[in-house]
């Protein structure tokens, strides 16, 4: 009889993976016909900064952004199933408190194994955190990386207004606005010739504006910062980060300080060829 399972099926040739948990691993099997095996993990960014309850404070720093690591390995090198887990983006700080840091996303020759001796592929080797970027991907990082060629890019730490791609396709997010007198409005994430402007906010009535993914280019941007207040409103809230972006900082006020954006989540894309 004619073995005809190892014929290419062109339509499922690549998988991409999304965030189900920071402890869920989720599976991936090697096709038969298979030659080659290029992976991209992008990891998940930090949340924003909780805006200050006090007076005369600055807005909360934004979250720094996912690493980005791509590899490309010849099939017969790998075993036939791989676990991956897409880190989760980090919590946005409640007003006044510090957020949760990102996580790294993997692909592993174990289930649910970071030890770098199983890594065949990671978004960077140190987290983002509280405004830090993750830090660029080596071998210490995922030892087996080495079996095949790889590219690396660090994320990038927060900052007041943030231009993106400048550096990488993930973006941190913005500060938020003061509770001191004329810089009370959140900072925005710039725009340029691939994306568009995302405005902090200028009013404690709005929060700042979400982060947006673009599948064509690939990249995304982070969420902008919450408005602060000097005439007791309550700051407003930073935005919410795409896919490995950094979430916004919340407003500052002395009646209370808005929430920081979420972080983005990570993703790991696998294609056969």
């Amino acid at each position: 009889m004619l073995d005809v399972s190892h014929i290419p099926n062109q339509t499922n040739n690549m998988w991409t993976f999304y965030t189900q948990g920071i402890d869920t691993w989720q599976t991936w099997t090697k096709p038969r016909s298979a030659k080659f095996v290029w992976i991209m993990c992008i990891g998940g960014a930090a949340g924003g900064y909780g805006g200050s309850n006090s007076a005369g404070f600055n807005g909360g720093s934004g979250g720094g952004s996912g690493g980005v690591a791509r590899a490309l390995f010849q099939a017969n090198v790998l075993p036939d199933t791989l676990f991956v887990q897409p880190g989760p983006g980090g919590a946005g700080g409640a007003g006044g408190g510090i957020p949760t840091t990102g996580s790294r996303s993997f692909v592993s020759i174990a289930p649910i194994s970071t030890a770098a001796l199983n890594i065949v592929c990671a978004s960077g080797n140190a987290a983002a955190g509280f405004g830090t970027a993750e830090t660029l991907l080596t071998t210490a990082g995922a030892g087996l990386i080495s079996l095949g060629t790889f590219v690396a890019v660090a994320g990038v730490a927060a900052g007041a207004n943030v231009t993106p791609l400048s550096t990488t396709i993930t973006c941190p997010g913005c500060q938020g606005g003061s509770s001191s007198a004329g810089a009370t409005s959140g900072f925005s994430v710039l725009a340029t010739t691939l994306s568009p402007l995302i405005s902090g906010a200028t009013t404690t009535s709005v929060n700042g504006g979400d982060g947006i993914w673009s599948w064509k280019p690939m990249f995304g941007l982070g969420g902008a910062g919450g408005a602060g207040s000097t005439t007791g409103a309550v700051g407003s809230n930073g935005g919410d980060g795409a896919f490995g972006c950094g979430g916004g900082g919340g407003g500052s006020s002395s009646a209370g300080g808005g929430r920081g954006g979420k972080g983005g989540d990570g993703l790991v894309i696998i294609a056969t060829f």
